[in-house]
């Protein structure tokens, strides 16, 4: 029989490596959102990256609960100025993504 300090550093150790992946996808699945957006705007998504600002437990459209993620990224529209934007995922899902106004490239 396995003791009990053991049992729970096992599932803490699961928990945080099923946690860990989760965050990955999340993270590549709104990559990929805000890569997506840029192209369509015709803007440079910059520095090919996201950064969570907000993680939370929330309710789904089912009521099922699930983890609420916001993320930023920057993108340029006439190479020099930086403008902002926001992906919300709700679990797996691209729920929201917004870019703040920008002057057209010249």
């Amino acid at each position: 029989m396995m003791p009990s300090t053991a049992l729970v550093g096992l599932v803490l150790v699961l928990g945080g490596g099923w946690y860990w992946f989760e965050a990955m996808r999340a993270k590549e699945l709104a990559r990929h959102a805000g890569r997506k957006r840029c192209n369509e705007a015709g803007v440079l998504f910059l520095d090919d990256t996201v950064v969570l600002t907000r993680l939370r437990p929330r309710r789904d459209d089912h009521g099922q609960m699930t983890l609420y993620r916001e993320y930023r990224f920057e993108f340029a529209s006439d190479g020099g100025t930086r403008y902002g934007g926001e992906i919300a995922l709700m679990g797996r899902r691209v729920t929201r993504v917004e870019m703040a106004p920008f002057r057209e490239g010249v």
